[in-house]
């Protein structure tokens, strides 16, 4: 029930999970993005979670990562290898 309230609608209809230990969103195609102060995604900043810092990753809370882990599920988020 968590994880509907943290789902937010921002004003370009863009579907995201806010990750308030980072200050940041993530959206249905696995891109981050960090929050503006009126909480809508810098839609200028955005990059693959794949490709954040560690210490992005390490500053997530226990229960942002857990929500982050189903997000990516739920959304089939898949990761490519190069041959």
């Amino acid at each position: 029930m968590k994880e509907l309230n943290k789902i937010k609608e921002n004003k370009m209809s863009l579907n995201v999970l806010v990750l308030e230990s980072v200050g940041s969103c993530i959206d249905e195609d696995g891109i981050t993005y960090p929050l503006n102060v009126d909480g809508t995604p810098d839609m200028e900043c955005g990059v693959d979670w794949l490709d954040t810092t560690d210490e992005w990753s390490e500053s997530l809370s226990e229960e942002d990562t857990g929500l982050l882990d189903d997000w990516l599920l739920k959304n089939n988020y898949k990761v490519e290898v190069n041959k």
